[in-house]
């Protein structure tokens, strides 16, 4: 969890600090519209912002932008306070499941869902927003419809993870049973 919650916390936190040195304070505003970079949708390149290219212009891209809800900004239309004590309810939940309850295989996953979902939470707590910049691609030739930021990235895998697990595991319950 503390891993996962770094990964997402620094590198939210690098992002950022290269943009307040590019864009300036405006830009750590979700409600603020800066003429510069235009906040709701700053488009940058690797090379930008960092300074090199580093061989990952080709599949993703820095296109950095104040998420106010959740999943592909879904609810963005409710208060901060309200999707804030919602995720921390959830996390809470999730880890008294964790801690308490989970089977060996469903510790990894969860443990990334959690870690993911606090790092969003704090950007939430700390801006009213959660920041979002990664936007991946194949070239030109297609672009994933989300931009989403490493804590999602940990979620999503978490899931997919967990998924995976209750299949395996409700497989060998199966055979367990037809042997």
């Amino acid at each position: 969890i503390v891993l996962v919650f770094a990964a997402d916390f620094l590198s939210k936190q690098y992002l950022l600090n290269l943009l307040v040195n590019k864009y300036g304070d405006v830009i750590l505003d979700p409600n603020a519209i800066c003429a510069k970079c235009n906040i709701n949708g700053v488009i940058a390149s690797w090379s930008d912002i960092i300074g090199g290219d580093y061989g990952l212009s080709n599949l993703f891209n820095i296109h950095f932008i104040w998420n106010k809800g959740v999943s592909f900004s879904a609810f963005n239309f409710m208060m901060p306070i309200i999707l804030s004590v919602l995720t921390g309810g959830i996390i809470v939940w999730l880890a008294y499941y964790l801690f308490k309850k989970s089977s060996v295989y469903e510790r990894l996953p969860l443990a990334f869902i959690i870690g993911g979902a606090i790092g969003n939470l704090v950007d939430r707590i700390r801006f009213g927003a959660v920041a979002d910049f990664i936007q991946w691609h194949i070239g030109g030739l297609w672009t994933f419809p989300a931009i989403f930021n490493v804590g999602d990235m940990f979620i999503t895998f978490g899931v997919i993870l967990y998924i995976i697990n209750l299949f395996v595991q409700r497989r060998k319950c199966i055979r367990s049973f037809k042997d």
